[in-house]
């Protein structure tokens, strides 16, 4: 099959087998897949859509000694008039993360205009993982602020990747947080009914990420634990992250947890990552002795897994003396001998250890 390439593909898969002709006395040209490499890059910018992702693909898995060459090559494709090499190159450099920074100010043009909205969407998943826990920098705040822009953008998956990709970064960004609200509370419905939905989610994952900076939208994660948390388990990660910082911040999660109920299938992760939260706070956890003694005496919720107990003597643990209520329901589970329905042998001794263990730390 004839493969036709764009003018960028052709000049960097030339410049690469010349760069290979001149190496040649110093050893054979590096190959990815038995396939020299200005082949690859000359298939990323085929018109062949198919062949193109391979491509892609191979040059992503590619060892990391042919990495510079390939970042190299890539360069001049971000900037290419043709949309698809443009996606195509941004994937590469993404997977490729911090060694590829060369190409953030390559990436940065395409997070504005009217190209494919597919393509602020991939330059912005592409800087998060290049820019992964980076410190501050004027470099970092220029991204910040085009990231935030997108934030308005009007396809749904550009401002999830922008949002995203400020978590990945991590606190550097935090600039974004005051712009953040609108995209923790997203309901527009549309083609996909979903698609608030996942920005709701990676919004609140980034929240997350910048910890006790994040102070700020404490009232509005509580709100949201309420209205969003059964399906958007950040949400309580995010709180949990934040910190308890009022009084308010811990009978909202009891409270919550309390109203989700004890049936296992349903907000699993969210529940599991309240109860995380409430370790985190410690001695402050308190308000949630009175939940976990009931829990404890009663029988097994449905489908509940040991894990669940484990995480709960975790949590009175860290609540220390004031977790002593719970003693009676720790004392039954150092006890118990029959596994709950759906428990291993294995995972019942380890239950009763861990019940006999936190039961001596409080006495």
């Amino acid at each position: 099959m004839r493969m036709r390439w764009a003018l960028p593909g052709v000049v960097a898969a030339v410049g690469l087998l010349l760069a290979d002709v001149a190496a040649g006395a110093a050893g054979p040209a590096p190959k990815i897949k038995g396939k020299p490499l200005f082949r690859w890059i000359g298939q990323l910018t085929g018109s062949n859509r198919g062949l193109q992702m391979r491509a892609a693909r191979a040059l992503s898995g590619a060892p990391e000694t042919a990495r510079p060459k390939i970042i190299e090559a890539l360069i001049p494709i971000l900037k290419s008039d043709r949309q698809n090499d443009r996606f195509a190159a941004a994937q590469v450099v993404g997977n490729f993360g911090p060694a590829a920074k060369a190409a953030v100010p390559a990436l940065l043009p395409m997070l504005k205009g009217t190209q494919f909205e597919r393509n602020r969407a991939g330059a912005a998943k592409a800087l998060g993982l290049i820019l992964k826990d980076s410190k501050p920098s004027e470099e970092i705040d220029a991204v910040t602020a085009e990231l935030i822009r997108l934030f308005r953008d009007k396809y749904s998956d550009a401002r999830r990747e922008a949002v995203r990709a400020c978590g990945v970064i991590g606190p550097a960004t935090k600039a974004f947080l005051p712009h953040v609200v609108p995209l923790l509370q997203e309901h527009k419905p549309g083609v996909d009914k979903y698609e608030g939905y996942h920005v709701r989610l990676d919004a609140a994952w980034a929240v997350a990420r910048m910890g006790p900076h994040a102070r700020m939208h404490i009232d509005v994660l509580i709100s949201l634990l309420h209205s969003d948390g059964r399906v958007n388990p950040h949400v309580p990660e995010a709180i949990g992250c934040i910190g308890a910082i009022h009084e308010n911040v811990v009978p909202n999660i009891v409270d919550w947890l309390e109203k989700m109920g004890r049936d296992w299938r349903h907000s699993a992760a969210s529940k599991m990552a309240a109860w995380v939260a409430l370790e985190k706070f410690g001695a402050k956890s308190a308000p949630a002795v009175p939940l976990l003694a009931r829990y404890l005496r009663e029988d097994v919720g449905t489908a509940e897994p040991p894990e669940l107990f484990l995480q709960w003597f975790k949590v009175l643990r860290a609540i220390g003396p004031k977790a002593r209520e719970a003693l009676p329901g720790l004392t039954k589970w150092a006890g118990v001998t029959r596994a709950p329905r759906g428990w291993t042998k294995d995972k019942l001794a380890e239950v009763r250890k861990a019940a006999a263990a936190t039961m001596e730390e409080l006495k």
